[in-house]
């Protein structure tokens, strides 16, 4: 489910018919926490099979698992196997969504309740796409996996697995970029903009924050632009004065 760009930048919590309101958290809120719980529950949300097992100190564990067992796997079984990480994933979604998230161990589901009401209840076929949701919320990719086990065709089976093979090593080959860490967006965004300074960004949402940042970006680029031209010409004598404002967010 891609949500719209209006949605995503609506700083109100967009309502899933059977899910409940999905937040976008707003700096403070972050804060509040700490940005390594909210970013250890994003890891939370964007957790594999294999991630899972590495964080648990079963690696070794999980290479010697075969296709077969890893098919009849899911990381929310896993993650409410035990009251430990039933707490700790009850936690990661009470702050995400707006009403209150509750584990029920006879339905071995969450539920969803606005006060006495349920409003939603996640289940083992629903939270991949509560942590998709959550995760485009956060200005953020989910890394949840495709369900292998539907695949009824042998050689989509063979394909989809060598590309998920593939993301898996590209990630690993990844150096996070220190420049695109929240801390310096926020400090890099209130100092850049006319209007947001250090002290009222705590009240935009993440999701306003890194879509300022990114409106930012390319309006630097469009003043170089339209100054060099302005000064030099270019070789076609054509500039587009319409960039400043050309989409960055595609839905399809």
């Amino acid at each position: 489910m891609k949500l719209s760009y209006f949605d995503l930048l609506s700083p109100a919590p967009i309502y899933i018919e059977n899910i409940g309101g999905i937040i976008s958290p707003r700096l403070k809120d972050i804060s509040s926490i700490g940005i390594n719980t909210y970013q250890y529950y994003l890891t939370i949300l964007k957790m594999d099979l294999k991630i899972y097992f590495t964080l648990t100190g079963q690696a070794e564990q999980f290479e010697q698992l075969s296709t077969e067992d890893k098919l009849h796997l899911n990381v929310f079984d896993l993650l409410t196997m035990n009251r430990q990480s039933i707490d700790l994933l009850q936690n990661v979604l009470n702050f995400f969504i707006e009403e209150d998230v509750i584990y029920s161990s006879e339905q071995k589901a969450f539920y969803v309740q606005n006060g006495n009401s349920t409003v939603g209840i996640i289940t083992k076929e629903l939270y991949p796409k509560v942590c998709d949701l959550i995760c485009q919320r956060n200005y953020i990719k989910s890394n949840q996996e495709e369900d292998l086990s539907k695949v009824k065709s042998k050689k989509a089976l063979e394909i989809m697995k060598k590309l998920k093979k593939g993301r898996a090593e590209k990630a690993i080959r990844t150096t996070p970029d220190r420049n695109m860490e929240l801390g310096n967006i926020i400090s890099a965004v209130a100092n850049k903009s006319q209007s947001i300074n250090i002290i009222n960004i705590w009240d935009l949402t993440v999701y306003e924050v890194w879509d300022c940042f990114s409106r930012l970006s390319n309006n630097n680029i469009y003043d170089i632009q339209s100054m060099s031209v302005a000064v030099w010409g270019n070789k076609d004598n054509f500039f587009d004065a319409t960039t400043w404002f050309k989409r960055i967010y595609d839905t399809d």
